[in-house]
């Protein structure tokens, strides 16, 4: 397994793979050094300390990185070191293995040691992409570097094309490699990520009150697009029978509270910070109602993406009101959780908000639909059912 985040980072990619040892299959993970968020690397894993470690059965083999750095060179320092130095520990690998998987977070580049694996060895690899490239860099590229994108899409590109098979969490990357990366649909998977389950057998239902409460939980930057919640926020405050509730902080944060502030919304939103996830219930139980939204102008598949707090709010139980396009808008609707409209229609959401408030028994179902639908589509079972699966036929091509 080829990945640059790893445990103790809080990555799904551990559970992974120590769930792969338990169905008896033998994992080697080929990581990087711990330091992600915040680009300070613990105590024990300094100067060159526990690069070969073993962890509930899976073998670890850590190669140097350059610490992340807030800055868009001190991150590209970071991708590149890891790339490059796990490129070079794959000349040194002797044992032989059945399957390559790389689980390709952001940067792509590091699914590119897998490639050279592949070429080596000759052993396929199976890539799962959680975050796809080029448009994940588009977001977040200035505008001064906006003529490396051509560069990105080729590199991209080429790391797509030589997977033998492509496993993704959203149906529209699926038209994205098909159409930007010329890659045939038989070569491509649709499996989402599981989600915590730990709330599906919660009561959380919403506690009396005198008000509608909507509620927003988790990162709150600049791909959550809450522009077009604020701008609903603000076409409904004469109302005065309803509030938004914002648990979280991120990058995007400081934009909300300037705009709380000067369209007079402060008896409208209510913004609590940061909390640990253990307090998430008591948020929950305050909810009549959790609103999603997502949107990035010029990334249009990242657009489209199936953000994980839609799961969560899905196992609470909640209904989802939505500005959001693509695979997050398909599964509100398949599953009947609740209303969705396009990314950046604030009229429309305002117009959702409202009927949800004037309607309510048209939404009294929406949270046990949501839960069904979770517990169909979202467990780790079914998704380590299906990994496992892809691996072993990738594996057959070898």
């Amino acid at each position: 397994m080829v990945c640059q985040r790893y445990w103790p980072e809080h990555f799904q990619i551990t559970e992974i793979c120590e769930e792969l040892v338990r169905r008896k299959h033998e994992v080697t993970a080929l990581v990087g050094i711990p330091n992600y968020p915040m680009g300070v690397i613990p105590e024990e894993y300094l100067y060159g300390r526990n690069r070969e470690q073993s962890r509930n059965g899976v073998r670890i083999v850590r190669v140097e990185e350059v610490p992340r750095k807030p800055s868009v060179i001190g991150l590209a320092r970071n991708y590149w070191s890891y790339m490059s130095k796990a490129s070079s520990k794959i000349v040194k690998i002797k044992e032989s293995y059945d399957v390559i998987f790389t689980y390709q977070l952001s940067p792509v580049l590091m699914s590119a040691p897998a490639m050279r694996a592949k070429k080596l060895l000759g052993t396929p690899v199976l890539l799962y992409c959680a975050d796809i490239w080029p448009d994940a860099v588009r977001a977040m590229l200035p505008d001064s570097l906006r003529f490396l994108m051509p560069v990105i899409r080729r590199v991209s590109t080429r790391i797509y094309q030589d997977s033998d098979m492509i496993a993704t969490n959203s149906r529209a990357y699926i038209d994205c490699f098909e159409q930007i990366h010329g890659i045939e649909r038989s070569r491509c998977r649709y499996v989402p990520q599981y989600a915590d389950d730990a709330y599906l057998d919660m009561d959380l239902s919403a506690e009396p009150s005198d008000k509608t409460k909507f509620m927003v939980m988790g990162n709150i930057g600049k791909l959550q697009y809450l522009q077009v919640l604020m701008e609903a926020v603000d076409l409904l405050k004469d109302r005065g029978d309803f509030e938004l509730h914002v648990v979280g902080t991120g990058s995007a944060i400081g934009y909300c509270e300037d705009f709380v502030t000067s369209h007079g919304l402060e008896g409208c939103v209510v913004f609590h910070g940061r909390h640990p996830v253990k307090e998430m219930p008591r948020f929950y139980r305050m909810a009549d109602a959790c609103v999603l939204t997502l949107h990035v102008p010029g990334a249009p598949w990242i657009s489209s993406t199936l953000p994980s707090r839609l799961q969560g709010y899905m196992a609470a139980g909640k209904p989802v009101l939505a500005a959001i396009d693509g695979s997050a808008a398909e599964v509100i609707a398949e599953s009947g959780c609740g209303a969705s409209v396009s990314g950046t229609d604030s009229a429309g959401l305002a117009a959702l908000m409202e009927d949800f408030m004037d309607n309510r028994e048209k939404y009294a179902g929406c949270g046990k639909s949501g839960r069904a639908y979770f517990r169909e589509n979202f467990m780790r079972d079914r998704y380590m059912d299906d990994i496992e699966s892809l691996l072993i036929e990738t594996a057959k091509g070898r």
